[in-house]
């Protein structure tokens, strides 16, 4: 028998156990990470509101979940965005062209941003078929921790701290959203996002340091570490791995050198904690980022991709 498409407005304890299952097998087929992290941090939930779940099951005895599309259609200026997964014994038989087809239908505008999470030729060729163009690209950056990092020399009247849970999620929230004002994802971001976060195991807030001028929050670089657990968001890893999480800088106080201190800041305290390797998200189009990043010792390691239509 044919498998069956059905969709949902919210998951049931069930079946957000078969999507992680689903994404643990992915991950260890192909190495990488199907899905967004904010995906994957709002699943336990039941998903985010405002979201269509698809899901693809086969429909013999002992259902199997055989594919799984997330779409958020909050976004009436960019348009919906989706992600999806499909099982490795369920591809090349029309499953994918199948779900797509179905997001595709469920935008509510037609419109659609479709994001694959590693640049896999298949990806491409399914998008480009179904009428996609490659539209956005960030690029996972890469560079070790076991050699020496350069000092780094804070502006002058700037000291830097750790977050206080409790303390400091709204003043962070106002200055990230600040300094992200024309970014696509990260300045949208509630305080409900931080909270969100803090109830990871990853979190931890000595690895979340604040920049403070005149008794005010000017900067901040969010680090993370991601261990063995694919639903941290980064790809499967059997060593931990440091990330630049989140830098950013008040606009006020750009030009100052304030965010490549910050930068080094958060290297040297993910350094201090042992660890081999750290990782980052940038996109390819931001140019003076990648510049910066480059000369600090990180290339280019995995692609991820936007197509749209």
């Amino acid at each position: 028998m044919a498998p069956t498409l059905r969709t949902a407005l919210r998951l049931t304890p069930d079946e957000v156990d078969a999507v992680r299952r689903l994404v643990d097998e992915v991950v260890e087929d192909d190495g990488q990470q199907p899905l967004s992290e904010h995906v994957m941090l709002h699943l336990p939930l039941g998903g985010d509101e405002d979201v269509r779940h698809v899901l693809v099951e086969d429909s013999g005895p002992g259902t199997t979940l055989l594919g799984y599309g997330h779409l958020d259609v909050t976004d009436a200026v960019a348009g919906s965005s989706a992600e999806l997964v499909v099982r490795r014994s369920a591809r090349r038989v029309g499953v994918g062209r199948t779900m797509v087809s179905e997001l595709v239908r469920q935008s509510p505008d037609g419109r659609l941003r479709l994001w694959a999470h590693g640049e896999h030729p298949a990806a491409a060729h399914l998008a480009r078929s179904l009428g996609f163009e490659r539209s956005r690209v960030l690029w996972q950056m890469r560079r070790p921790l076991t050699d020496d990092l350069p000092a780094f020399t804070l502006p002058e009247g700037v000291r830097l701290r750790s977050f206080v849970v409790g303390q400091d999620e709204q003043e962070w929230t106002a200055l990230n959203a600040r300094a992200f004002a024309d970014h696509p994802d990260q300045g949208r971001w509630g305080v409900e996002e931080v909270l969100l976060r803090e109830r990871e195991p990853w979190f931890d807030p000595d690895g979340f340091l604040l920049a403070e001028q005149d008794g005010r929050l000017v900067g901040f670089h969010w680090t993370k570490v991601h261990g063995s657990d694919p639903g941290s968001g980064a790809e499967h890893a059997h060593e931990p791995v440091g990330e630049v999480y989140v830098v950013g800088v008040d606009p006020d106080r750009q030009g100052r050198g304030l965010g490549p201190a910050l930068t080094l800041a958060g290297l040297h305290s993910l350094q201090r904690r042992g660890l081999d390797a750290v990782m980052l998200y940038v996109d390819e189009s931001n140019t003076a980022a990648t510049r910066v990043y480059e000369r600090l010792g990180f290339v280019r390691a995995t692609t991820d991709v936007c197509w749209s239509r």
